[in-house]
């Protein structure tokens, strides 16, 4: 019980496939990697700081992390608050929108925009 309140609000189903014997686990596996965008808070350093607040030592994303989340070669990133921080998620969206959108082999119609 204590065990599922700490990481209440936390995917800890990754943390599973670490466990020797679950079926399909893989408890050798390295954290090393770049797929998801993750600011620790013991990584200050190495990142230049959280601009949102960290919750469990990970940055939950405020709209100063934008430029980092932009320079990131990830395709995930972890923590966002829609509540908290909407200009942030908002930011992302419109970017990734854009993005997508400027590789289509078909004219972009303004009005696809929001």
């Amino acid at each position: 019980s204590d065990i599922i309140q700490s990481v209440k609000g936390t995917n800890y189903l990754i943390f599973c496939y670490l466990i020797a014997g679950v079926p399909g686990s893989t408890p050798n596996a390295s954290w090393e990697g770049d797929l998801k965008a993750v600011k620790w808070i013991d990584m200050e350093e190495a990142h230049g700081g959280c601009h949102g607040h960290y919750v469990r030592g990970i940055c939950v994303y405020g709209t100063g992390d934008l430029k980092w989340l932009f320079n990131s070669t990830c395709m995930f990133a972890n923590k966002f608050e829609l509540k908290t921080y909407p200009l942030t998620v908002e930011c992302l969206e419109l970017r990734h929108r854009q993005r997508t959108l400027s590789q289509s082999e078909v004219q972009v119609e303004p009005n696809w925009y929001f």
